[in-house]
């Protein structure tokens, strides 16, 4: 009974905190580098450099908004020094816990596996501004995004085999959705690195840095349990699910931790899901019974068909 006030303090404080940190989000203003400006305002050639998923050019090219087709003029390997790719933009675990993000090399953010030098390997991509808008339309970055995920910041990037540097623009992770640490990132996300990675022939220390990586492996029960729970915080909106992400990622542990932790705070985080993923169930069985699926309900489960053949 002693430990009832202290749980009640506990829970009290981590209510408000969230509370603070969701209203602080939807606050923060979102300035753009005035070279992607210059650019989109005159309509002129901009690189951009991809390290995550867009290192493969085809799943680059093909992930326009409304299935529109992006064009790039060129697309090579190159390397950002002073910067490490990242995995500390808020994702929503155990599905899909980080995503991948530039990082300053000297910030507080803490990696899962560091990669032997200082420095950053991926796609430098020559755009038209038009198609680099769209680019960044897909990551959920425009003029008429109050408050993206994302922030373009300028690097130089070395082409491979050459000494003089390219102003690329590059995405990090917001604070409001910047991890102080990398959670490891999901089986089918690092799948898509690894396949740009070999497109674009990067260095095979860098390949093997990839292939090393921890990631997070799902079972595919507990797919589907996370599938019917995002239903559920699509209907409710965003605020509960930032709760709850908040959550998953107070009781979060990375595949290099010791067992009994991932035991028990898996154990947690199911709990943390189970009224959503309830919900979600019960939505769906009645919209198939009544024959009214929403277009959204019809994505998630072709992503939980997709998810289960990994």
């Amino acid at each position: 009974m002693k430990l009832l006030p202290i749980i009640t303090v506990w829970l009290t404080f981590f209510v408000k905190e969230t509370e603070c940190s969701f209203s602080a989000a939807k606050q923060q203003t979102h300035t753009r580098p005035e070279l992607v400006r210059n650019a989109l305002e005159n309509n002129e050639l901009i690189y951009y450099f991809g390290l995550g998923s867009n290192m493969s050019r085809k799943k680059l090219e093909n992930r326009g908004i409304n299935g529109t087709k992006i064009e790039a003029i060129s697309f090579e390997a190159a390397v950002v020094p002073n910067y490490r790719l990242a995995f500390n933009m808020r994702g929503f675990p155990p599905l899909e816990p980080g995503m991948g993000s530039l990082e300053p090399c000297d910030s507080n953010s803490k990696p899962l596996l560091e990669y032997k030098s200082n420095e950053c390997h991926g796609a430098l991509v020559k755009l038209t501004a038009e198609n680099y808008a769209k680019v960044m339309a897909s990551e959920g970055v425009s003029d008429d995004q109050t408050n993206p995920g994302y922030e373009e910041v300028v690097v130089d990037a070395f082409p491979y085999g050459g000494n003089i540097p390219v102003k690329a623009v590059a995405l990090r992770a917001r604070p409001h959705v910047r991890l102080s640490f990398d959670p490891s990132p999901s089986k089918r996300y690092m799948n898509i690195l690894k396949e740009g990675a070999r497109e674009l022939n990067l260095k095979p220390c860098y390949q093997e840095f990839l292939e090393q990586h921890p990631i997070q492996v799902v079972p595919k029960w507990q797919k589907k349990y996370v599938i019917y729970n995002l239903l559920f915080n699509r209907l409710f909106g965003r605020g509960f699910m930032f709760i709850q992400s908040r959550l998953l990622f107070l009781f979060y542990a990375s595949p290099v931790e010791p067992r009994l932790k991932r035991i028990l705070f898996g154990f947690i985080s199911n709990l943390v899901l189970l009224p959503g993923f309830l919900m979600g169930f019960f939505f769906c069985t009645v919209a198939k019974l009544l024959g009214k699926e929403p277009p959204f309900l019809a994505r998630m489960m072709k992503f939980l068909a997709a998810s289960d053949e990994e």
